[in-house]
């Protein structure tokens, strides 16, 4: 079975339940699951495969084509090799992945799963009906039950299908306690804060995290900003704002994890750090503008993930991450709407009592 997940840390993490329940329902097959090398850890992570891969995807890369045919000549060679390995089943979980539904389809295999959208239903053996509003993680489950029936399988339920999976390392945790040993954080209470979305439209703005640091740090409560190398430029500047924090930055995937696992609470916006809290177990305070929560918010839901969505314009959420209706291109006024304030009270509600 071929696993495609062409997206970025946030979207294999929503898929990691459904990458469970095929290992639970399918023990003795072969799973061969091919991620971007930007998500590469969080597969890593996640649940048991047989095999890894990594494919620099076209169209994710957030770098231009060498050509109009570098897709198209990257899709031929890769066909040609899965031809050889003979697949039988093949799952595309991006809806709208037409390059992989024509990767199956060149790679002659024969049983290939995906949703039914215009650019993916000529290619696809079976699809999904494309449910608007359905989360990016009940959907993934979908596909996964839609695969094994195609398949003849029987779906066995597994309790790692009903969360996030993400294993943290030993050698991570080791580190995340070093870490906090060397900063004096044992026994206090910790908010991290992540604020890089990925992308303009789904940030808040670096003085409000500054802000919130402040206040935070007034409180008597510890922060530690967090942060992949490509966060640096971000971090930098909320450092030099607020008055007291804690920089944890060019952190591989699985450190962060074990940092998110030894806070209290983490803060981000609609991102791939909310998602990895939340698989290891720490509370959320989530940022949502144009993105929708119905569909990208924390899985499953819970008191403990926390989804901050203002109510104060009526195009709340578009949905549109790329050319919203509003013209935004970067901080749009959905997310202007949620103040510093807010952010406070809904951590107020997760701390310790006492």
């Amino acid at each position: 079975m071929l696993l495609l997940r062409p997206d970025h840390i946030g979207d294999v993490l929503l898929t990691s339940p459904a990458i469970a329940l095929l290992r639970a329902s399918l023990p003795a097959a072969e799973l061969t699951y091919v991620v971007g090398p930007w998500s590469a850890d969080a597969a890593r992570y996640g649940p048991s495969v047989d095999s890894l891969r990594t494919l620099s995807y076209p169209g994710f890369t957030r770098r231009p084509n060498a050509s109009l045919l570098a897709p198209y000549s990257q899709l031929l060679r890769e066909a040609l090799r899965l031809r050889r390995e003979a697949y039988d089943v093949a799952i595309v979980f991006r809806p709208d992945h037409w390059w992989g539904a024509l990767l199956a389809l060149a790679a002659a295999i024969p049983v290939r799963v995906g949703v039914a959208t215009p650019e993916t239903t000529p290619l696809l053996t079976h699809a999904l009906p494309d449910s608007a509003g359905c989360h990016a993680s009940e959907r993934a489950l979908d596909l996964a039950r839609l695969a094994l029936s195609a398949f003849g399988a029987t779906t066995v339920s597994t309790p790692r299908a009903a969360s996030l999976v993400f294993r943290v390392p030993p050698d991570a945790i080791e580190q995340a306690k070093r870490s906090w040993q060397e900063h004096s954080l044992t026994g206090r209470t910790v908010v991290a804060l992540q604020p890089n979305a990925g992308m303009p439209l789904k940030s808040w703005p670096t003085d409000r995290w500054a802000e919130l640091a402040d206040a935070l740090t007034e409180r008597d409560i510890a922060v530690v900003l967090v942060g992949a190398p490509d966060d640096a430029v971000v971090l930098r500047q909320i450092q030099s704002r607020a008055h007291q924090v804690i920089t944890f930055t060019d952190q591989p995937l699985a450190i962060s994890a074990a940092i998110y696992a030894r806070c209290t609470v983490l803060v981000a916006p609609d991102s791939g750090a909310a998602h990895l809290a939340a698989a290891c177990g720490t509370p959320t305070v989530r940022l949502y503008g144009p993105a929708p929560p119905a569909v990208f918010g924390p899985w499953p839901p819970g008191p403990d993930q926390r989804v901050l969505l203002s109510d104060a314009l009526p195009c709340i959420s578009c949905g549109h991450l790329v050319d919203p209706p509003c013209g935004a291109t970067r901080l749009p006024a959905c997310l202007l709407a949620v103040g510093v304030d807010d952010v406070l009270n809904a951590i107020e509600t997760l701390l310790p009592q006492g």
